[in-house]
């Protein structure tokens, strides 16, 4: 494929795992009508208001019997489904945090802080950072199942779920098309979180349901407000990025304010003030 991967990098896409995958995941068009195809198969899959059961935590929130909504169309195949779906990507997310978070601080050690956070020698992205980062962008395909798993328990995907799964996409691929080395940020971050998150729902998937679920929610938010301060910072740094990796930055910045936006609004209706998280405890 043309003009990809860019110049500086040393790696070819045929030296990665699933780098033959590139040449139609790393095209624009495809990409953008590989979301505009989830976002349409979504509105039209969703169930009635009416019709729609909910999950646990919104059950109990409305006092209803979160017994009989985690019992509801839970047979054994669609439950280790469920499960095996979690825990492939808890794993994932745990070797894409251990592999990425390593090359970063290697960088950071033999580079000193302003090189290495900025990555002008693309000694990260040359280390291994570029297939973690190329292979995380996929991933956020395959997370896609997420929905899938929504809808076949019945329920209605929320504005934030459909938003943040085309947001990631798309920005995944902005950073990665680009190489600008602020993706590092997206790609730690957000696997440490994920790993965390997907472990959670592999146990409560198969009926263990740890105390704290709200706490997740709050890592995500400080993910995002800790990512934007980083990304804003890699933003202002003189020679941290060339003009096109300014636009990839930029995207990744804006994607955060109404994910942020939508995170505290659902965080608030569900888990509500300190009242109602003491009670959920």
């Amino acid at each position: 494929m043309e003009n990809w991967p860019p110049a500086q990098i040393s790696v070819s896409p045929e030296q990665m795992i699933l780098g033959s995958l590139a040449k139609y995941a790393m095209r624009m068009d495809y990409m953008l009508m590989a979301v505009a195809l989830y976002v349409g198969v979504v509105h039209y899959m969703q169930p009635p208001k009416e019709k729609a059961t909910v999950s646990r935590v919104e059950a109990s929130r409305q006092k209803l019997d979160t017994k009989a909504v985690a019992k509801s169309k839970n047979s054994p195949a669609f439950t280790a489904f469920v499960f095996l779906h979690n825990l492939f990507l808890a794993v994932y997310s745990g070797w894409t945090f251990i592999g990425s978070f390593s090359i970063i601080y290697s960088t950071l050690a033999s580079e000193g802080l302003k090189s290495g956070f900025c990555d002008s020698n693309y000694t990260s992205w040359n280390s291994g950072l570029f297939q973690f980062a190329y292979i995380f962008y996929l991933s956020k395909f395959y997370e896609i199942i997420d929905t899938v798993i929504i809808l076949m328990k019945g329920r209605r995907v929320s504005t934030l779920q459909t938003y943040h799964h085309s947001g990631a996409i798309i920005c995944m691929w902005a950073g990665v098309y680009k190489a600008t080395s602020a993706i590092f940020i997206f790609t730690v971050m957000n696997s440490f979180v994920h790993t965390i998150m997907y472990t959670y729902y592999a146990l409560t998937s198969i009926g263990f349901t740890p105390p704290g679920k709200q706490y997740l929610t709050t890592m995500q938010i400080t993910q995002f407000l800790l990512g934007f301060v980083l990304a804003t910072t890699h933003f202002f740094l003189p020679g941290c990025n060339n003009y096109a990796q300014t636009i990839a930055l930029t995207a990744n910045i804006l994607y955060l304010f109404p994910l942020t936006y939508l995170f505290v609004k659902f965080a608030i209706t569900t888990y509500g003030g300190p009242a109602k998280k003491s009670k959920k405890e």
